[in-house]
């Protein structure tokens, strides 16, 4: 799952990963349980893996800057051209750099490893949304994203994570099964966690469905950094 595998496959069109829909665990957490609309600008989130996916635009509509970083021009510039958003291109740290110019609330994505990120980047980031991030990588790479994360994140920043657990044997990832008990391994160091809610969503997810899973439970944690 190095960075060309995911160029490829988003300059090939096979990104049957891409979700459609906006996360209904972000619209609950930071819609209708979050805080209140006129204090929303105070808030600045961070989606990391971030593709095209249209909870940015959802966060953007509902107050909230955020802050994202995708390896693949071709997936940055769709969605700034899919959702008919103006934006500005520049360069920054040796990454390229697109920001919407025509939102409310802005929407900075960076193109390039999400490994060469800085903390400075992550100063005023607030929280971070992690849905498609974890999930889309291998067990042997998941250390060295969760390390990036805490050294990237202060003290206080939060997490909302969304993972997936399945039968590994049904379906070769991505995604990937993440258990409970993994999760826990890979944060307790650096983070508190919070189990917030979990689904059945076999029936929900045809895709995945079709591709052989006979079960699969959507978790949500909160995190925190210590």
């Amino acid at each position: 799952m190095e960075i060309d595998f995911w160029v490829e496959r988003w300059n090939s069109n096979k990104i049957g990963f891409h979700q459609t829909r906006i996360n209904q665990y972000l619209v609950y957490f930071y819609g209708e349980k979050g805080p209140p609309a006129d204090q929303r600008e105070k808030f600045k989130v961070f989606v990391p893996l971030c593709g095209k996916s249209k909870d940015m635009l959802w966060l953007s509509q509902n107050g909230y800057k955020v802050f994202a970083v995708e390896c693949s021009d071709r997936a940055v510039k769709d969605f700034f051209e899919d959702n008919a958003l103006n934006y500005k291109h520049a360069k920054k740290d040796h990454h390229g750099l697109y920001q919407s110019s025509d939102l409310p609330s802005m929407i900075e994505i960076v193109q390039g490893d999400f490994f060469s990120l800085q903390k400075k980047d992550l100063d005023d980031v607030t929280d971070i949304f992690d849905r498609a991030s974890l999930v889309a990588l291998p067990v042997g790479m998941r250390k060295n994203y969760v390390n990036k994360m805490a050294e990237l994140q202060k003290s206080g920043q939060r997490t909302l994570l969304v993972t997936l657990t399945f039968d590994p044997s049904e379906m070769n990832g991505p995604p990937f099964s993440v258990t409970e008990e993994e999760v826990h391994e890979l944060y307790a160091t650096d983070f508190s966690i919070e189990k917030l809610c979990f689904k059945d969503v076999i029936n929900e997810e045809t895709g995945l469905r079709n591709r052989g899973l006979t079960a699969l439970i959507e978790t949500v944690y909160k995190l925190v950094r210590k």
